[in-house]
């Protein structure tokens, strides 16, 4: 596989937008892992990544339900990550999200709001490998690593925007699910542990549902073709302006 079909596979999968977005002011990196059985890969990928992400620890926690949890579980485990009891306390936060339609295996890894080139590592063998030699999947797994960071403050509510103004504003403390009525259609949002995250949407790609969880001030999941925007809010948070 050369150079122009590495990019062409890798931005093939339209769930990238978000991503650049939502975590390029915080830095966080994130996993983003197409396959039926991610736990034969994780460990591997995590591993290969810990050098360049120096995280402070290796405690996970899943925000959401996922089909392949228990066998996760006992493959990260194996690898010497233990379980969180809350997402707060955890370095790896681990979310699922179905694909609308089955992809090649594959992972793609975004820094800062940029995707990392992995050619030149072993992780890029690997990855041709699984892309490759491995089943489509429409079973999406999102690695957050750096998942605590001392400058990142937990929201305490969620504000919600179309077409630029305000519709709503709730406490991420309560556990809920809101619909909003549009022009057209529907984007339903859910609030569940402290986090909140588009559980469904009328858009044609559904790119907002497969952004993971928020929660930290700032994070934010855009629904362009809607023009819906959630944002997570705290103390002191300055008002977005959406032209």
């Amino acid at each position: 596989m050369d150079r122009r079909d590495f990019f062409k596979t890798v931005f093939a999968t339209p769930l990238l937008a978000p991503f650049l977005t939502n975590f390029q002011a915080f830095g966080k990196d994130e996993l983003l892992l197409i396959s039926e059985n991610p736990e034969a890969f994780l460990p591997f990928i995590l591993e290969e990544l810990g050098g360049q992400n120096k995280a402070s620890g290796r405690s996970f926690v899943f925000l959401n339900a996922h089909p392949r949890k228990t066998a996760l579980c006992q493959s990260l485990e194996a690898s010497g990550w233990t379980k969180a009891s809350r997402y707060q306390k955890a370095d790896l936060n681990l979310s699922f999200r179905p694909l609308q339609y089955p992809a090649s295996p594959s992972f793609t890894v975004v820094r800062a709001g940029k995707i990392l080139d992995l050619r030149s590592k072993k992780l890029f063998s690997f990855w041709k490998d699984m892309n490759e030699n491995h089943p489509s999947s429409s079973c999406l797994t999102i690695a957050t690593l750096h998942a605590r960071q001392p400058g990142n403050s937990l929201g305490n509510s969620v504000r919600i925007y179309h077409n630029g103004r305000v519709v709503e504003e709730a406490s991420l403390k309560k556990d809920r699910v809101r619909t909003f009525g549009i022009e057209k259609g529907e984007v339903t949002v859910k609030i569940e542990q402290g986090t909140a995250f588009v559980l469904s949407s009328s858009c044609r790609h559904k790119i907002c549902c497969s952004v993971p969880p928020v929660s930290f001030t700032g994070d934010r999941i855009v629904c362009a073709p809607n023009h819906f925007l959630l944002e997570v809010r705290g103390a002191g948070a300055i008002d977005t302006i959406i032209g």
